[in-house]
């Protein structure tokens, strides 16, 4: 049997190939992600006059929305770009950073922030009065695009719940690891396992 005769070298051969696989898929990199976990209308009882006085609307409206924007990655992302259909009436970014604004020959919107460290996040929040908000478009940097997420609040865990929950997760890798190992070991080269 061939695995038998040259188990060894095809062992040998597929862990630098394993070793290559995991080292592409767990390198550094920039990991943009963007959510929107809140929009409200508020209904204002304030009636809606024009200039010459007369009453347009009985009413008016107050529309917010938040973004979150986070750097998931381990490296950091340089010229953050955040693009929305038009510019809002009001913006606020938080925490307080310098960003740059850019308003495109189309009338698309842009919020520049020269950089995004690993796990750095920002909160965008825009609002209009009696009008629509202008929709993101895309949200990107020098080296990705953000990946749009859902958020929903949840509870906050103790510290040392989620340490234990680690630890039960690393010692059930380093387990399957070992399994794997034995079985490959068993199989290929057909070396009895025990006293």
């Amino acid at each position: 049997m061939v695995l038998q005769t040259y188990g060894k070298e095809i062992f040998s051969l597929l862990v630098p190939l394993i070793a290559w696989i995991l080292n592409t898929l767990f390198r550094a990199k920039a990991k943009l992600i963007i959510a929107r976990p809140h929009a409200f209308t508020f209904l204002v009882e304030q009636p809606l006059v024009d200039s010459s006085g007369k009453t347009v609307s009985p009413t008016q409206t107050m529309v917010t929305s938040s973004y979150f924007l986070a750097n998931t990655g381990r490296e950091t992302a340089t010229d953050v770009e955040v693009v929305f259909n038009w510019k809002p009436y009001c913006i606020n970014v938080w925490p307080a950073r310098h960003y740059e604004e850019r308003v495109e020959s189309d009338r698309r919107y842009s919020i520049i922030f020269a950089s995004l460290s690993p796990r750095e996040h920002i909160g965008i929040e825009i609002f209009n009065i009696n009008n629509q908000l202008p929709q993101l478009i895309i949200a990107r940097s020098d080296q990705c695009v953000a990946r749009t997420t859902n958020m929903l609040p949840q509870p906050v865990l103790s510290a040392w719940k989620r340490r234990v929950a680690v630890f039960l997760l690393f010692a059930g890798l380093a387990a399957s690891i070992y399994v794997i190992t034995l079985l490959l070991q068993f199989l290929v080269l057909k070396t009895p396992y025990g006293p």
